[in-house]
């Protein structure tokens, strides 16, 4: 899940920009043996960018969620509906208010399309997400659902819309945690346990959270729930993270048979920011370790810079710690972030200063390729884009089309995002530069989860033609049947 913005960057989506709605999205696909699988999505709204409306007995805000469910160019399911917000009394306060509903689908591939939009304020721009999504359910061998954080649950009284095996979920749909945040709680289910380990017979899930670049585990953040086997299995966890450090994490919820064998593992990836607890389970780095870095290095200015190009590449958590570090800007301070930075990424697999050395590389060709201005390479979009992900498999650049702005379609193949680890196939950016004159490109789309999403993408770059302003109907500007940015975003060169 993650906040929509520019990206992502994590499992979840958001955006700060005062001109945008702000939400967190998040989904996860479920199973129903001996029906269908669903897919259910998630949203938390935050009133503070929504105009309320005067209503009888105070003032509500409300979201207008339009989705599509696509299976090839086929439609399959959709919905438009409006979400009202609590009833305020006044327009000082808005809270925030959640969505949560579910999809019944059969297996296969889908991509879904999310539009948001505030039917109080039609200056307030909406924000699109778009997903790509494998169903594969069967009754052959164990099978897992997604992993749902939740911020709260209690027992059912009825079913509804956030009850699962007798108990209201109400999801948590970012996977950082903050300050305010003592709690981490989730639900998971298993399926088919009971043809694989036997009906009846005993099994364990053993769960605890590990750290992400390391994998050890968290001293006295695991524990076990022994379990009967079944059609399904279901699992509702919490820990108490108070005292977990700032850094990177992974949720591991493993399921053991009764003779102690490991059958099924299960990861979910989370970020924690504690003010009280900086250091992320890893030894600071010694003085011999920042001299092996450094020698006598000690600019300043440079050093600030070596802190700001680890930007594109670090979590919510490390970026926060960044920004203190640019703020502080003492020497003996950043070398030291740096260095334990670097042997948190390599952990006992390579030679941190040999990584630390790799990267720096990639970011001095990016500045040489990627600067705007006085805007350094590393935090333009493409320059970005370049050290978050690697270069792209396919760069088509396209300086001179006719009626449009300069543009440029990467795509990937196979893409890692280095500021958590993921892997993704098949992705693509499209940047353009609407001012022509300079080299400064912005990022207008991606199917890249955690990235901006923008099916109207097309008209961003064909804006100098006056057809493509007027037409504001469906994903393709009139009159652009003979451009070529389909066909270089299907098959960018």
């Amino acid at each position: 899940m993650k906040k929509i913005a520019c990206l992502i960057l994590f499992l979840g989506v958001s955006t700060g920009l005062t001109a945008q709605i702000s939400a967190y999205f998040n989904y996860g696909v479920f199973n129903v043996p001996g029906q269908k699988p669903f897919l259910e999505t998630y949203f938390t709204l935050l009133g503070s960018s929504f105009k309320p409306k005067r209503v009888v007995n105070g003032y509500q805000s409300t979201a207008h969620i339009q989705l599509n469910i696509y299976q090839g160019d086929s439609i399959v399911k959709a919905a438009r509906y409006n979400l009202n917000g609590p009833l305020m009394t006044d327009t000082l306060t808005r809270p925030s208010f959640i969505d949560n509903q579910r999809y019944a689908l059969t297996n296969g591939k889908y991509r879904f399309e999310v539009k948001l939009s505030d039917p109080n304020n039609s200056a307030k721009k909406p924000f699109t997400i778009n997903e790509t999504i494998t169903i594969n359910y069967s009754r052959q061998g164990l099978q897992a659902s997604s992993v749902q954080a939740i911020e709260r649950f209690s027992k059912a009284t009825a079913p509804g819309a956030i009850t699962k095996s007798g108990v209201d979920l109400v999801p948590y749909n970012i996977n950082y945690y903050d300050d305010s945040q003592k709690t981490l709680q989730f639900y998971f289910e298993m399926y088919n346990a009971d043809t694989v380990l036997g009906n009846g017979k005993p099994f364990i899930y053993s769960y605890y959270i590990e750290q992400n670049e390391t994998l050890s585990k968290m001293q006295g953040l695991s524990a076990f729930k022994k379990h009967n086997a079944a059609v399904v299995n279901p699992l509702l966890g919490q820990f108490d993270i108070s005292k977990l450090p700032s850094g990177n994490y992974n949720l591991v919820i493993a399921v053991k048979d009764e003779k102690g064998m490991l059958q099924l593992e299960k990861k979910w990836f989370f970020q924690r920011q504690n003010s009280q607890f900086e250091v992320s389970g890893n030894k600071a780095a010694s003085d011999a370790e920042v001299k092996a870095f450094f020698g006598d290095f000690n600019n300043a200015d440079s050093l600030k810079m070596f802190v700001e190009c680890l930007w594109p590449i670090s979590g919510t958590v490390d970026r926060d710690r960044q920004i203190n570090q640019v703020i502080k800007k003492d020497p003996e301070l950043m070398k030291r972030y740096i260095v334990e930075y670097w042997q948190r990424r390599a952990a006992d697999t390579t030679n941190a200063f040999n990584m630390w050395m790799k990267y720096y590389a990639q970011v001095k060709e990016v500045q040489k390729l990627f600067k705007c201005g006085k805007q350094k390479g590393y935090y333009t979009d493409r320059g970005r884009v370049f050290l978050q992900y690697g270069p792209p498999n396919q760069r088509g650049m396209v300086p001179n089309d006719a009626n449009t702005f300069p543009y440029e379609i990467w795509q990937y193949y196979r893409i890692k995002d280095e500021s958590n680890g993921q892997f993704y196939t098949n992705r693509r950016f499209v940047f353009v530069n609407r001012q022509i004159a300079d080299d400064c490109y912005m990022l207008i789309h991606s199917d890249m989860r955690g990235e901006i999403a923008n099916e109207q993408w097309r008209f961003d770059l064909t804006k100098r033609n006056m057809d493509g302003i007027q037409n504001g109907q469906g994903n393709t500007p009139a009159g652009s049947t003979n451009y070529q940015f389909d066909d270089m975003f299907n098959s960018p060169r």
